[in-house]
């Protein structure tokens, strides 16, 4: 944080001192004027790219599908890594479509990014439920659909003990990756706010999400022992 602090006030000062406060200024318009451009080209373009990339490999998945014999590991396993491809695919689309909403929203409008975008919105949901009803067969025992409002409960709880535990070791290396990169962002953000004058909000922000994420872990945490405390009561009582 020291370390920041002084480069960020490093970079604010040499900006006084050298003569290039417009600096901010000149890119901010260039930055307008490449947004202005790309706005309405952003969600049909990434969506053309990325949806097709995870329709080729979900026809890749369903070949194989078709061509397993119900036991053998070696294809179930390849194909589940090629849906994970495909589910990878789509969050970047609608990450994507969202930023580009904002764009266009700030910039042109929005009323055709917005079409485009429930456009995408619906081909993505098409190319997602397609992968589930894909697991569905392979894993009978699977239930949820993605039209559903519970989709993940459903889901979760249709998975076996070592798929649970999967989907837990997973989700706990997204949690120290998010908290190692809100770190990093926050840093990044102050620097760039002493050096140009952007504000305290991006900053801010990113602590709010940063709290809010270990806020929500550890009260959940707090719920499971309590949890498990009333189990292990009951079964002594019993």
């Amino acid at each position: 944080l020291l370390l920041s602090g002084l480069v960020g006030a490093g970079l604010g000062l040499l900006a006084v001192t050298v003569g290039i406060s417009g600096l901010a200024e000149s890119i901010q318009t260039g930055l307008d004027r490449i947004w202005t451009a790309l706005a309405p080209w952003g969600i049909p373009v990434t969506s053309l790219l990325f949806l097709g990339l995870g329709m080729g490999l979900y026809k890749s998945a369903h070949t194989l599908f078709l061509s397993w014999d119900g036991e053998n590991e070696a294809i179930s396993g390849a194909v589940d890594r090629r849906l994970n491809w495909v589910l990878l695919f789509t969050f970047l689309v609608n990450v994507l479509d969202f930023f580009f909403l904002a764009v266009g929203l700030f910039y042109n409008g929005g009323l055709l990014v917005v079409a485009e975008m429930l456009v995408s919105l619906v081909l993505l949901l098409l190319l997602q439920q397609r992968v589930v009803d894909l697991v569905r067969r392979m894993n009978p025992e699977k239930r949820g659909s993605v039209y559903e409002a519970k989709f993940q409960k459903k889901w979760l709880e249709s998975c076996d003990e070592a798929e649970q535990a999967q989907i837990g070791r997973a989700a706990f290396k997204a949690y120290k990756t998010a908290n190692f990169a809100c770190i990093w962002l926050w840093v990044i953000l102050l620097v760039l706010s002493l050096a140009f004058d952007i504000g305290l909000l991006a900053p801010s922000v990113v602590l709010v999400i940063w709290a809010v994420l270990q806020v929500s872990y550890i009260l959940e945490c707090i719920r499971m022992s309590r949890r498990e405390e009333r189990t292990g009561i009951e079964e002594e009582t019993e």
